[in-house]
């Protein structure tokens, strides 16, 4: 029988060589689509282990959370053996180890970032970064049939952003995916403000016909990188009552670094 913790070892092994054979597309925003980086096994468990659907709170636009960091307050309360499987993909699975690679995979796409960012100074910039520690940020989401995840921009301490599709149901629509888009570039003095809030006002051009997909497929990871002008969102296609389940983990710098190089809006002081 295999045990939880071989299990996570063993993928841990699989995630981490699959990201470090990954490759990054440019456009319309650095990103990297992985198939295969998780075994069926681990993802039937994942799927198994999931919280009843009434522990999710609702995060509004028919999108509804469960925190799985460390310390969340949603995973302290929950009174189920269901709590260990992810426990130990924090500390086991999505540790520093994998956070770190993936960060090297992005390296190449960050390093022409901040060239345009900061110019001669981007290597100085560079050596700001601090990553937070991984466990300290994690979600499951549901996102119902019918809803939009509004298309936005991450808080300007979101290194990356990697969301895991846990549905074994391989019919649903392709469509129910994530769009990214490039849509007006923020930066500059309001530039974190406006980031901040999500930027709903330089959205008009974010329209589905400009947008890059990537669709659903089971276990697939999608991981992108945030930039000045990373807008992404998704929408949900299927009969009422329909749902899907994904893993969303952020890697974040620590606030001292996002506030060198960027400044914090308040939200984040």
């Amino acid at each position: 029988m295999t045990t939880l913790s071989h299990l996570t070892g063993r993928e841990h092994a699989r995630f981490l060589d699959s990201v470090r054979q990954a490759s990054v597309i440019t456009e319309p925003f650095p990103h990297a689509i992985i198939d295969g980086a998780l075994s069926a096994d681990f993802l039937a468990q994942a799927y198994q282990n999931l919280p009843e659907k009434s522990l999710f709170n609702d995060a509004g636009h028919g999108l509804l959370a469960f925190q799985i960091w460390d310390k969340s307050e949603d995973l302290t309360q929950w009174r189920s053996p269901r709590k260990a499987f992810w426990q130990q993909c924090n500390e086991q699975l999505f540790d520093d180890a994998i956070a770190g690679a993936i960060h090297a995979l992005f390296t190449p796409a960050r390093q022409a970032l901040y060239q345009r960012l900061f110019g001669d100074s981007a290597d100085n910039k560079q050596d700001m970064i601090q990553l937070q520690p991984w466990a300290t940020c994690g979600a499951l989401n549901i996102r119902a049939a019918g809803s939009s995840l509004p298309t936005h921009m991450d808080w300007p301490n979101r290194l990356y952003s990697l969301i895991v599709y846990l549905d074994p149901d391989e019919t649903a629509s392709p469509d129910w995916g994530t769009r990214l888009f490039h849509g007006p570039q923020i930066i500059g003095s309001e530039g974190v403000e406006i980031m901040a809030k999500r930027a709903p006002d330089h959205v008009k051009s974010c329209t589905p016909e400009a947008a890059t997909l990537i669709p659903f497929k089971a276990g697939r990871i999608a991981i992108f990188m945030n930039t000045p002008w990373s807008y992404h969102g998704a929408q949900v296609q299927g009969a009422d009552g329909a749902s899907r389940f994904c893993l969303v983990k952020g890697i974040n710098m620590t606030l001292d670094s996002t506030e060198q190089l960027f400044g914090l809006p308040p939200e984040l002081k």
